[in-house]
């Protein structure tokens, strides 16, 4: 029977959930005195129950502070950047900003750390298929093209291992990603007639959404509330793996 956290449980997550969220070392050594510790059950909220076959997501640390890392990697020279709004006549109405590369610092320290202290391996290549459904996606056994419009497209002339590659992407199966990259897919493959990569359209499609989205969680660590943990793991859970997987993908370019 699935069970729901206790209070002092619930408490004990929240703090590994803000640890990691925010790369706070200090917290880290605190809490993670063994390798098990790393793991951090998140409660899925209501709205959320029929893509979860428990109440609470098991994710790693380890893995919250990578998809930090690689969604703030790019920008790691830089001393700023900033989630702006604006009125219709250009007028500000918002500006929340942080120093991406204070933060990528802190997060890879956190990481190395880890790593060192229980000898883990981190530059294996990940499949995070099995929480691809922070993409609220509905059915995770199914991948972006079904087997009739697989079908289709290759009546029309497009490779099935190209193909394949669209879906492996959408998944965040890293490891398979880069078997059918090294055997020759083409991640520019497009079978929707867009002039774009298909694979760049569907992990780009959200991705500066939520990377505004962490950008202001993590401007406002004082207000954090476990209650919006499973929010902050999923945009950062699609920040972080789609920029993995975009990597991946054009790893021959």
């Amino acid at each position: 029977m699935n069970k729901i956290m206790s209070k002092d449980m619930k408490n004990i997550h929240a703090d590994k959930f803000e640890a990691a969220f925010y790369a706070d070392l200090y917290l880290i050594k605190q809490l993670i005195k063994s390798k098990k510790d790393l793991n951090v059950l998140v409660p899925v909220p209501k709205g959320y129950e029929s893509l979860w076959s428990k109440p609470n997501i098991c994710v790693s640390m380890l893995d919250i502070l990578n998809w930090l890392a690689f969604s703030f990697y790019t920008y790691h020279d830089e001393p700023e950047i900033c989630h702006e709004t604006y009125l219709a006549e250009s007028k500000q109405t918002h500006r929340e900003c942080i120093n991406p590369s204070i933060i990528y610092k802190k997060t890879i320290d956190c990481i190395d750390w880890i790593c060192n202290e229980f000898s883990i391996v981190n530059y294996d290549l990940k499949d995070y298929s099995e929480l691809r459904r922070l993409r609220h996606a509905l059915f995770d056994d199914e991948g972006w093209l079904d087997e009739d419009e697989i079908e289709e497209a290759l009546q029309r002339g497009f490779r099935k291992i190209d193909l394949d590659l669209i879906n492996e992407a959408e998944k965040g199966d890293g490891i398979s990603v880069y078997s059918l990259v090294k055997q020759g897919a083409d991640y520019k493959i497009d079978p929707d007639d867009t002039d774009q990569s298909a694979i760049v359209l569907i992990l780009d499609l959200d991705l500066n959404f939520h990377l505004l989205l962490v950008i202001s969680y993590l401007c406002h660590r004082e207000e954090f509330s476990f209650s919006e943990s499973y929010e902050m793991l999923s945009s950062l859970y699609q920040t972080g793996t789609s920029q993995y997987i975009l990597d991946i993908v054009m790893l021959n370019d």
